[in-house]
């Protein structure tokens, strides 16, 4: 096939840029190469390529690295495009994303894709997770970051350089234009004051991709039909209106203001500052509940809730009596959905507890001293005995 871009480093757009002022001619500063390896285990086939002439339309790459690139794990396999909104402008989501690791790709408003995270990399764009049965999405699926709202359209030059993205990577990886989702169709929220069960509803980013009118645009001429995991009743739907939006015949709002009228239970968060990807990680009594039920809800007592006690013991929902449960006080940390994989020892390795996940960013490490580090924060090598090993279940 033929590739769109070769790389583009801001130090050289940076140096270039006083030619490009004088409006001398830059032949190669926009010929680029997207991507150029292909992964050799998928078994999906892709639909529609795009022409070569969609594809040189005018697109620019410019690499803007993650600190966290180089630590992050390769996907095990890659089934997913999961697309997002940034919910703020270019340069505050740029650097939040990048300071984060959490997207591979950001598409700006003038059409400019930057890479953050590489394309056979973790990203920490889904946060929590569920597709089809599977969690972690992040640990399946390229993320590609769209600077907007969830509720506006986006620009012509975003739409070239995302339809041109997308039918690369659906090349490079053999993905179904029905596997193209949107972060509000993966993104679950766990059991807590409002709802006893998970549920879908926590984000409503990216849910103008679901439409017809836009997935046209992008050259997708089909998309999931249902929520899978709502059928089997692993989630319940919390947001009726985002649903409607996904599967069924809702429309987006004509309206220029981003901040459209939200349902009460459903979590979304608006704004350049927020983490939108973030795992959700550690919650805190006194803090995002009263109680571990506002917290947790039906998961309370399960062994997959895991409880930071004061004096450094860590115990499960199942191994605390009701009343122990009933009176933990404030700033108890809780982490919900996860496993207690026990500690790390000279014949138990972080590998043996948590096999491939050892160093993904969703795992968590507690050190004897207490200190507690994310998988892609660890070097391997040196976990100190006895450190507890936590991970997404």
């Amino acid at each position: 096939m033929t590739y769109l871009l070769e790389d583009i480093t801001r130090r050289e757009l940076f140096r270039n840029g006083f030619f490009i002022a004088l409006g001398l001619s830059l032949p190669n500063l926009f010929s680029c190469n997207l991507e150029n390896t292909k992964t050799e285990d998928s078994k999906k086939t892709t639909t529609k390529p795009i022409s070569i002439e969609e594809k040189k339309a005018t697109l620019k790459f410019i690499d803007n690295y993650s600190k966290w690139n180089e630590k992050r794990a390769i996907r095990p396999q890659t089934d997913y495009i999961v697309l997002h909104t940034t919910e703020g402008g270019g340069l505050g989501s740029l650097n939040k994303l990048t300071r984060n690791g959490e997207a591979n790709y950001m598409v700006d408003t003038d059409g400019t894709i930057y890479r953050i995270i590489d394309k056979d990399k973790i990203a920490k764009h889904a946060g929590r997770s569920l597709w089809n049965g599977r969690y972690n999405i992040s640990t399946y699926s390229i993320g590609i970051e769209v600077v907007g709202y969830a509720n506006q359209d986006i620009t012509s030059t975003q739409y070239k350089s995302l339809k041109s993205l997308i039918s690369e990577l659906q090349e490079i990886y053999h993905i179904n234009d029905e596997d193209v989702l949107t972060h509000s169709m993966v993104a679950y929220g766990t059991p807590n004051k409002w709802h006893s069960e998970s549920y879908r509803g926590r984000k409503r980013c990216g849910m103008l991709f679901a439409t017809p009118e836009v997935r046209k645009k992008l050259g997708l001429t089909s998309k999931p039909i249902n929520d899978q995991d709502v059928s089997a009743g692993r989630v319940i739907v919390a947001d009726g209106y985002l649903n409607n939006i996904l599967y069924g015949s809702g429309s987006l709002p004509e309206t220029n203001n981003h901040k459209s009228k939200i349902s009460p239970t459903a979590r979304v968060e608006i704004g350049d500052s927020q983490t939108e990807n973030e795992f959700e990680g550690f919650r805190v009594i006194g803090v995002d509940g009263v109680t571990p039920w506002e917290i947790a809800g039906k998961e309370y007592a399960s062994s997959n809730t895991i409880y930071f006690l004061k004096g450094g013991k860590v115990r499960r929902g199942n191994q605390l009596s009701k009343y122990n449960l009933d009176h933990l006080p404030n700033g108890t940390n809780i982490l919900v959905g996860y496993v207690y994989g026990g500690h790390v020892h000279r014949n138990r390795s972080a590998i043996k507890i948590c096999g491939r996940e050892w160093n993904y960013p969703s795992t968590y490490y507690r050190f004897p001293d207490g200190v507690i580090k994310s998988g892609d924060e660890i070097n391997q090598q040196k976990i100190p005995k006895g450190t507890l090993v936590l991970y997404r279940k």
